[in-house]
């Protein structure tokens, strides 16, 4: 007789992220909200909800769950439950985990990033969850990817001197005509949320921004290109870059030190640090280091082990509300320099 699950789950929003993207044959699995909660053999599926009944009904086919919902506020009347998976679009995210914190029957909330549309709705979010007592976990699952961990590792411990520049690009297809009322931003808010997110976990708090969005679709639609400077509290510089009307999806960071630079991103992470040079007296060129041995390891279900850490015993996830809404706030202050004319934006303000 097969032991019985030690904590339980529920999906809101069984589309891609949410499940479907299990059944892409080339992506390493699991790849989804439902995939990495299926792959904690502690942790069971016992309820779903979407408003399109065919993608609920897929979920519950292919993950065995019987108790599907056209809508979160149904599936909370009906469950209690440890954890509750928010894979909706954006524009849902504010209503969905507010109500489940305001609820008392979820102890645990795991949110698709970004975070929400706006500053407003992120500070409601965490505001919702604090005084429920209700951890909350935004999904940048680079964050938990072990090579992420070991590249900040390096960094932290002055492998690379103190931190210059860093250059980062989230680079995908022109997303078309989408009004920034319903999705909130184009490729920088939604491939870029990791990149952002990522700026603040190797380099710290940014203090700045000038920015500059590109809108091909008209001023009410979301952008195709957005770029910007950023200027970090500890005197670093970074520049990065979404969409950018590209045939491909790319996305890359290189981290420049005083003594090296250290690349990362999609493909396998690189470190090149300083050494005397073979070709000029009296210089020092930067020479290809082995990058320290790690074992690989699966962001989503590391992220959803840290929501569990969190929830029983109170160890920070390291990917909180907070985190997200910087990453958020970051995003937003790109779109209003550009509104500004390219005008510099302080952050935290």
């Amino acid at each position: 007789m097969p032991r019985k699950a030690k904590f339980t789950a529920a999906l809101v929003g069984c589309g891609r992220i949410g499940q479907t993207l299990e059944q892409d044959p080339l992506r390493g699995k699991p790849c989804t909200h439902a995939g990495a909660l299926s792959a904690l053999g502690k942790v069971q599926l016992v309820a779903g909800a979407d408003p399109d009944p065919e993608q609920a009904t897929q979920f519950g086919r292919a993950f065995g769950v019987d108790d599907l919902y056209p809508d979160h506020t149904t599936l909370l009347q009906n469950h209690s439950v440890d954890i509750l998976a928010v894979a909706s679009p954006t524009d849902t995210h504010c209503r969905i985990v507010c109500d489940a914190a305001a609820s008392g029957r979820v102890r645990g909330i795991y949110c698709e990033k970004p975070i929400s549309r706006t500053v407003e709705e992120a500070d409601l979010m965490i505001e919702a969850c604090e005084k429920a007592g209700v951890a909350l976990v935004i999904g940048h699952e680079r964050r938990f990817g072990s090579h992420f961990k070991l590249a900040r590792k390096l960094i932290a411990d002055g492998s690379l001197g103190e931190i210059r520049t860093v250059i980062g690009q989230a680079l995908s297809a022109d997303p078309g005509k989408l009004p920034r009322e319903l999705a909130g931003g184009g490729p920088l808010l939604h491939d870029g949320t990791h990149l952002t997110d990522l700026l603040g976990f190797f380099a710290g708090p940014a203090e700045w921004v000038i920015g500059n969005a590109q809108r091909s679709h008209g001023p009410r639609n979301v952008e195709h290109t957005a770029s910007a400077m950023v200027g970090f509290r500890n005197g670093a510089r970074g520049f990065i870059e979404g969409g950018g009307r590209r045939k491909y999806f790319a996305f890359d960071m290189e981290i420049q030190g005083e003594r090296g630079i250290l690349k990362i991103g999609n493909s396998p992470p690189s470190l090149m640090l300083t050494a005397p040079s073979e070709r000029w007296s009296g210089f020092s060129e930067l020479r290809e280091t082995d990058f320290p041995a790690y074992k690989p390891n699966n962001g989503f279900v590391a992220a959803f082990e840290a929501l569990l850490a969190e929830i029983t015993i109170g160890t920070p996830s390291g990917s909180s509300g907070h985190d997200g809404r910087a990453a958020l706030e970051l995003i937003l202050a790109v779109y209003e320099s550009s509104a500004r004319g390219g005008r510099r934006v302080r952050l935290g303000s």
